[in-house]
Parts: C-alpha cells; sequence; structure tokens
C-alpha cells in the first residue's frame, strides 16, 4: 500500500512513542525561599507539593501566594519541555495534511456551542436560613 493511508501506522508508532515522552515530563520550581517547592507533570498538574514548616507561619496569603508562583514557573518549563517533546510530530508534513484536512471538515461544523451552565449564580434563591417549609433548618437534622 502507498500513498497518505500507508504513512498512519508510521505516524501511530510516531505519536504514540511521543504521548509516551511527554507522559513523563516532569518540572519542579521553588518559591517563598525555598519553603515552597511545586512539581507538575506536562499538562500542568501538581504531582508533588512540598512545604517546610515555616511556610506554614508566613500567613494564608503569602503561602497561596508562594504557591501559585512555584506553580506557575512549574507549569511553564513543563509545557515547554513537552513542546520540545512534540515539535518532530507537529512538524511532520503528513501531520500537517491531516491537521489541514480535519480544519477544513470542522469549519462546516457551524453549530454554536452550548453556553456554560450559570452554576454559581444563586441570587434568585432565598437562603437556606428562609427555607419556610422547614422552619429554617435542614430536612436532614433529626428532630
Amino acid at each position: 500500500m502507498t500513498g497518505p493511508a500507508s504513512s498512519f501506522p508510521e505516524l501511530t508508532v510516531l505519536a504514540r512513542q511521543v504521548d509516551a515522552e511527554v507522559g513523563k515530563v516532569r518540572a519542579r520550581a521553588e518559591a517563598g525561599g525555598g519553603a515552597v517547592s511545586v512539581e507538575v507533570d506536562a499538562y500542568g498538574t501538581i504531582t508533588d507539593l512540598q512545604l517546610t514548616e515555616g511556610c506554614l507561619r508566613v500567613g494564608a496569603a503569602a503561602l497561596s501566594a508562594s504557591i501559585t508562583a512555584a506553580h506557575r514557573t512549574a507549569s511553564a518549563a513543563a509545557a515547554s519541555a513537552a513542546q520540545e517533546l512534540r515539535a518532530p510530530l507537529l512538524l511532520d508534513p503528513r501531520v500537517a495534511r491531516a491537521m489541514t484536512a480535519f480544519n477544513a471538515v470542522d469549519a462546516f461544523d457551524q453549530t454554536p456551542a452550548a453556553p456554560e451552565p450559570d452554576v454559581l449564580r444563586r441570587a434568585d434563591r432565598a437562603p437556606v436560613g428562609d427555607d419556610l417549609p422547614f422552619d429554617g433548618g435542614s430536612f436532614m437534622r433529626r428532630a
């Protein structure tokens, strides 16, 4: 077999190899003078978090800021490393052709995306304490 379809098995093998390597990516960053250490995977998911006893005394706001800073730094490093691993696959002309074909098909799907549910808007609900059928209590509380 020759032609574009014949390259799919080869591309599949390459994609699996790249995916396996990306799955091994880890990056670590410290903040707060080394009091906070965050390790993430290629997708920015925290895989390890280390806190010193001293960081617990600086207060919640400072601790939160240190964790956030370390997470951002580690995530950027992991994303960069993953991008380097994906480059051979993404630069392959066969993949570019497949992506172009996929995007051309996708362009015909003009169905608008469903709106995000507004789960945080609760202004129209009465507070639990005003729940008259339960006399301001919970239906789960025993009498």
